[in-house]
């Protein structure tokens, strides 16, 4: 019995230590409050991949829809700011289904470019290269490990 209760113990060790290492790899990524969208809770993480791209994840909840602000937009974008300019990640959906935006948010996107800051915009076209002057969210500077 004695050497079954080390096998769990030494197993449960090794499965702690396994999860420790994925999420060591990423970088936390914090917001400071949004004067725009206040109530708003953005969770970020960034780490890199085995090919060397960084692999950005942005949870908000809490976040309104983009017609309720004030201007109303669109469309809520990510961008990230790096040594070589901003650059556009693509467009954040909000969770929607039977009961559409329960607040929620979620954006995922990889990139080769190394991330300083991470922008959330409010805009109307999707197509546009630069983030206009409705910055939602602004994280804070942060360095990917």
């Amino acid at each position: 019995m004695k050497s079954m209760a080390h096998f769990k113990k030494t197993n449960l060790f090794l499965i702690l230590l396994i999860l420790w290492g994925f999420t060591s790899c990423s970088t936390k990524i914090t917001f400071p409050v949004s004067a725009v969208v206040p109530a708003a809770e953005p969770a970020a993480k960034i780490g890199k991949n085995k090919e060397g791209a960084y692999e950005v994840e942005l949870n908000v909840n809490n976040l309104a829809l983009p017609e309720r602000l004030s201007p109303p937009k669109k469309h809520y974008l990510v961008w990230i700011d790096t040594d070589q300019g901003i650059k556009k990640l693509g467009e954040m959906s909000n969770n929607s289904g039977m009961f559409r935006n329960r607040g929620k948010a979620a954006f995922e996107a990889s990139t080769p470019y190394r991330p300083t800051i991470i922008l959330v915009t409010a805009e109307n076209d999707l197509e546009i290269n630069f983030p206009g002057s409705h910055v939602v969210l602004k994280s804070r500077p942060f360095e990917v490990k």
